[in-house]
């Protein structure tokens, strides 16, 4: 079953911006959001002056403008719960959101009903010599929560495995719920899958996207001979002084649904994705992260049989083009191949420049570009791009240095994704045959009435975001004070003081006293497993009583595990 599929709604945080104009408007002035990074944001971002300081260490990248803390969408995720989950998690979760209010979904018209979700975050391409993620690099150096922690809610909270399970239970979404992780192609993969679940009939909506961060959120890295990054800090896709990329960090999610079903229901329609086709390179690659001539040929020819184009019916292609020399000529080879027989060159771009390469989730920068492209009218120019090869110069593709003119109620464009992991990505996009929008319409515009969704499924529901303390500045001192915490007896006081505050950490306890909680059952408070392994552990670490989960589930209340505590400390 082949057929058009709508993007009726996207939200995306690039380093180009948050909001959709700002994105627009930054895309268009021809600039670079790779930014040097200096020695004082290194240091006070936790990397270590001595890999900083190490020769061929490159202080640039691409940062979004985007937090926890300026998360527009994470109502009703308890303090516990921002403090412990990947931040990569929470961006995906926040863009799902902020996607089906572009699309004008309520919070009512999803929950319970068999929307698809597709997505998977970072693979840590830019960490340097190390696996850098926000595991290693802030919870296990942070001493304040070493009492509470479980292994359960470590492994939800940054696994992949978890992030896009976490959107579904927290919108009530009972479609199929997938991780995808294809390294680069991540996001379009994310994508495809999105489509075939839509073309079986399977599903009526899906969200598909990705989101990438590095940690620490300010750093460069370190240049390596033969690797992918480049020692000047600056991406020239296709360009003949091209030596490497650059990383960044963003992310973004497209609500998909069938074309016929968009018209019928009066939405927005941003882009239609009318031919798409994945496929693995397979074995026909110098070395598994190289990339593949016939492999890129093959899903962009597919691609375009699914669309039913030819070549002469493209105007215009946003590559990969991640600046590195080999990948540069191979796609542009492979571009030659197909294209090779129109009358007239092959515009071809890239975004990644402007950017930086966003990881797995490449795939929304170049979306999201070739969007508002369409919308606008014309392609902006490759940033830093002045002059092809001399291999490439007779070739068909031909980047520019000039913006690409479209003819937005005609145009149809290419995107290309491919992945290190071997999974190639090629999608044809067109103009969305949109009913009229204002300006900049998206879920920034003033005026715009704002859907609140609350991902805990409950209304009113809102904790402020307790400030959690930073690894150093637990330090020596509250070594300390556990030290000290295990040589003496605690009152009662204390044991109501830690189990207050754990409990209060994970559930929304604003509308009870101390008093008031105490006098209820921890199942009263649909306490999980999870947060009762993290109690069972505070009394064990802090005070050394070990409990049952089970004397935790069969007791009355929270006094009556002050008691436990209590009798352990007596026996």
């Amino acid at each position: 079953m082949n057929g058009e599929i709508a993007i009726v709604g996207y939200d995306a945080c690039l380093p180009a911006g948050r909001a959709r104009d700002g994105i627009d408007s930054f895309l268009r002035s021809g600039t670079s959001a790779v930014v040097d990074v200096s020695r004082d944001e290194m240091l006070a971002a936790g990397v270590p002056e001595a890999d900083f300081g190490r020769e061929g260490y490159v202080a640039r990248s691409a940062r979004a403008p985007w937090t926890p803390d300026t998360a527009r969408h994470l109502a009703g995720l308890t303090p516990h719960e921002l403090a412990i989950t990947d931040p990569q998690h929470l961006l995906f979760l926040d863009c799902c959101i902020g996607a089906l209010q572009d699309a004008g979904m309520s919070p009512d018209s999803v929950r319970g009903r068999e929307i698809g979700v597709v997505g998977g975050i970072g693979m840590g391409l830019y960490a340097g010599q190390s696996l850098d993620s926000y595991f290693t690099t802030r919870l296990q150096r942070d001493l304040s929560l070493r009492d509470q922690l479980a292994f359960p809610e470590i492994l939800i909270g940054n696994s992949s495995d978890h992030c896009v399970g976490r959107v579904s239970y927290r919108l009530g979404l009972t479609g199929p719920s997938v991780n995808v992780q294809t390294a680069c192609s991540t996001a379009l993969s994310a994508v495809e899958h999105a489509v075939l679940l839509l073309r079986s009939g399977r599903v009526d909506t899906v969200l598909a996207g990705a989101a990438a961060l590095y940690f620490p959120d300010r750093r460069g890295y370190q240049w390596e001979r033969g690797g992918i990054l480049s020692p000047t800090g600056d991406c020239r896709a296709f360009d003949s002084q091209a030596d490497g990329t650059v990383g960044g960090s963003g992310g973004g999610v497209f609500v998909l649904r069938r074309h016929e079903d968009a018209v019928a229901d009066g939405d927005t329609i941003h882009g239609v994705i009318e031919g798409i086709y994945s496929a693995s390179d397979g074995g026909q690659r110098a070395s598994y992260a190289a990339p593949a001539f016939d492999g890129q040929v093959r899903v962009i020819r597919r691609a375009m049989e699914d669309a039913c184009v030819k070549p002469d019916d493209i105007a215009y292609v946003e590559g990969h083009g991640t600046g590195t020399t080999v990948g540069d000529i191979v796609e542009l080879g492979a571009l030659h191949e197909v294209f090779g027989t129109r009358r007239d060159p092959l515009p071809v771009g890239s975004v990644k420049p402007a950017v930086g390469h966003l990881d797995t989730a490449a795939g929304i920068a170049s979306m999201v570009n070739v969007l508002l492209g369409l919308k606008r009218g014309w392609m902006p120019p490759t940033v830093h791009f002045e002059e092809l090869n001399d291999d490439a110069r007779e070739w068909v593709a031909q980047p520019s240095s000039r913006p690409v003119p479209l003819p937005t109620d005609t145009a149809r464009v290419g995107v290309s994704c491919f992945g290190a992991s071997g999974t190639s990505v090629h999608i044809v996009l067109s103009g969305g045959r949109a009913r009229p929008s204002a300006p900049g319409d998206g879920p920034d515009v003033p005026g715009r009435e704002r859907l609140s969704i609350d991902v805990g499924g409950t209304a009113d529901r809102s904790l402020a975001r307790a400030p959690q303390p930073a690894a150093d500045e637990a330090g020596a001192d509250g070594v300390a004070r556990l030290e000290d915490a295990a040589r003496s007896r605690p009152g009662r006081e204390e044991i109501v003081s830690g189990l207050v505050e754990v409990l209060r950490q994970r559930g929304d306890f604003a509308h009870l006293s101390d008093d008031q909680l105490l006098e209820v059952g921890l199942l009263d408070f649909g306490i999980d497993s999870v947060d009762l392994l993290a109690v069972v552990n505070l009394t064990d670490k802090r005070w050394g009583v070990v409990l049952d989960v089970l004397d935790l589930l069969t007791a009355e209340s929270v006094e009556a595990i002050v008691d436990m505590v209590e009798q352990g400390l007596d026996g």
